[in-house]
């Protein structure tokens, strides 16, 4: 009977609830809004563009953010008694103003238009190369399918051109997986295979007979990856004069490859010469610091990052959402007013310990606001008590995931004492991991709390929007921090960092989002040559265990072809702690398999 009067309780919470939340949509609609969602909604508007780091937009929420942290009575915490902390961040590669590539055709040097007749993809440590022209057909190496465009070629200082995607597209049955595309058919192997070979710089072709693509210059710019060789996308028209000049005809190439899956490989007429004009591009950001002076000099840190993709030209979870507005409601708009709530609520209270409101820029790029801040602290690091990050608090069914528990003796039993009082279901994790700010404090030893509401359909999407959030359960998240916050201060002295390694799955079982599957990797957002990069393997996660390493591309999973990170999200979402699977990753120019049993939240 129990059982059964705890389920009928907790329908009865989750109910009011709701309730709740018509009654906030309600207030929302007359004009009466609590200050989250009046935080959130201008955050995630259309007007702030994505929050994009290095835009103008970004700047008005840092803005935003500070007259409220002022409103609030928060003090100034950041630099030359102002509520910002400046720091500068490389958005990437472009180019400068000195790109050319030429051509040694028989009637002379013919020069090529950068961004009209070709796109940079990635760059070598020099500047210019030149050799001469080898063509390599698709340039794929695949001895378990008994391909080889290359042979016994060598290509070493050689300007080597190959032909975009792979061999017969449309062949069902074909050991090139006919429509379904192989790692084969990426860029990015096509690349890694040449330089491994010693080439000097790779030109790819559009692949006429199955494709018509055309160069175009993105919006915001091109992107060039450093990746230790030159490498660019020539236009379709210049494709084929390419080969006409040596009396060859790409159609004919490419069907005749297609149609008897052999190599055709021969060297070209004349030399190229390659010189790409390649610069960092650099903006400065801020991070947007408020302080409560307590009754002691110790401080409890909370942070949120408030950047976000901007128009998704830096970690869309598929190519063609780049150029629409990223609102990013819930990363992390809902985290950052979520610290602008609590700013609010802070006001009406004399802390025992002083409060440090951390609104992060340059998350997305790889938590280089919160790296900035530890390495250059306005506060003594060594006086904190712990450090509270919200990240995507606005997607909760009904759960909370809390990462960090094992970072301080101390946090679990608080926690365990605060969820007896709460309609959520608090799922932890022991350790400090995680792609988001808190590991640059647990990285500097100290304890960190990380509260995140999961993963969702609309990450890293345009669909990201403000209406999509649960503000019930948001508010009630936003209480559990202060809860959280308020037992903090009954300790004294900092609490003692705790080193945690995640352990290892005991199987399934666990509800709601608590058996969602860890894979054990940080990833490369602005990462945009195909696959996923993992920036980082965490140590002891079930990817380390499996031999998985940092800088590793995958490619595959399960057979299935990843091309971005939405569809490692989505093979991911469909698999269950414990399950074991086979995922292919791309090590330079090698395509590695590898089993990766996953683990869960414990």
């Amino acid at each position: 009977m129990k059982p059964f009067i705890e389920k009928i309780q907790t329908r009865m919470i989750l109910g009011a609830a709701v309730c709740l939340g018509m009654i906030v949509a309600s207030l929302a609609q007359s004009g009466h809004e609590e200050p989250f969602m009046e935080h959130l909604r201008y955050l995630a508007s259309d007007d702030l563009k994505g929050r994009g780091n290095g835009s103008e937009e970004l700047e008005q929420a840092a803005r935003y953010i500070a007259e409220h942290f002022r409103k609030a009575g928060l003090l100034p915490a950041g630099e030359g008694d102002t509520y910002f902390q400046e720091f500068e961040l490389t958005l990437g590669q472009g180019l400068g103003s000195r790109n050319q590539i030429t051509f040694q055709f028989r009637d002379g040097p013919i020069l090529l238009k950068p961004e009209e007749d070709y796109v940079p993809l990635t760059s070598g440590p020099d500047n210019k190369v030149e050799g001469p022209l080898v063509f390599v057909g698709f340039g794929i190496t695949a001895p378990e399918r008994d391909y080889d465009d290359y042979g016994d070629l060598n290509v070493a200082g050689k300007v080597v051109v190959a032909l975009e995607h792979e061999p017969q597209e449309n062949v069902e049955g074909s050991v090139f997986a006919g429509k379904e595309m192989t790692p084969y058919s990426t860029p990015l192997y096509k690349i890694m295979n040449a330089r491994s070979r010693g080439a000097a710089a790779v030109i790819l072709l559009s692949d006429d007979f199955n494709h018509s693509e055309v160069v175009s210059r993105p919006p915001e710019g091109i992107q060039v990856t450093p990746l230790g060789i030159h490498s660019v996308r020539l236009s379709r028209g210049w494709g084929q004069r390419l080969l006409s000049e040596s009396g060859r005809d790409l159609d004919e190439i490419t069907s005749l490859i297609g149609s008897q899956l052999t190599s055709q490989t021969f060297a070209l007429d004349y030399a190229g010469t390659i010189d790409l004009d390649v610069i960092k591009v650099r903006r400065t950001v801020r991070n947007v610091l408020g302080f409560f002076p307590g009754q002691t000099d110790r401080t409890i840190i909370l942070g949120a990052h408030y950047d976000h993709l901007g128009l998704g030209f830096n970690g869309p979870l598929a190519p063609d959402l780049k150029g629409q507005i990223h609102n990013g409601a819930d990363d992390n708009a809902s985290g950052t007013a979520g610290l602008l709530q609590l700013a609010q609520e802070f006001s009406k209270s004399s802390p025992r310990h002083g409060l440090l409101f951390i609104a992060f820029a340059g998350e997305e790029l790889g938590l280089l606001g919160s790296r900035y801040y530890t390495e250059h602290p306005t506060r003594p690091l060594e006086d904190a008590i712990a450090m509270i990050n919200m990240d995507m608090i606005g997607r909760s069914d009904g759960d909370i995931l809390i990462g960090g528990v094992g970072s301080a003796a101390e946090l679990r039993p608080l926690l365990d004492k605060i969820k007896k009082t709460s309609f959520l279901e608090f799922s932890y994790s022991e350790d400090s991991q995680g792609s988001s700010d808190h590991l640059s404090f647990a990285s500097k030893r100290v304890p960190v709390l990380f509260f995140f509401s999961g993963l969702h359909r609309d990450y890293h999407r345009p669909s990201d929007d403000w209406d999509h959030i649960q503000v019930a359960a948001t508010r009630e998240i936003i209480d559990v921090v202060h809860r959280t916050v308020d037992r903090l201060a009954d300790f004294q002295e900092p609490l003692e960092f705790v080193e945690t390694r995640r352990r290892p799955s005991r199987g399934r079982g666990a509800r709601g989002r608590s058996s969602r599957p860890r894979f054990g990797s940080m990833l490369d957002v602005s990462w945009s040559l195909g696959g996923v990069r993992f920036e980082r393997i965490v140590e002891g996660s079930p990817a380390a265990r499996a031999g998985l390493e940092d800088g590793d591309v995958l490619v595959a999973f399960e057979g299935r072809p990843i091309l971005g990170l939405r569809d490692f999200t989505s093979a991911l979402s469909e698999k269950d702690p414990g399950d074991e699977v086979v995922v292919t990753v791309l090590r330079e120019a090698k395509l590695v398999r590898a089993s990766v049993i996953l683990a869960r939240w414990q």
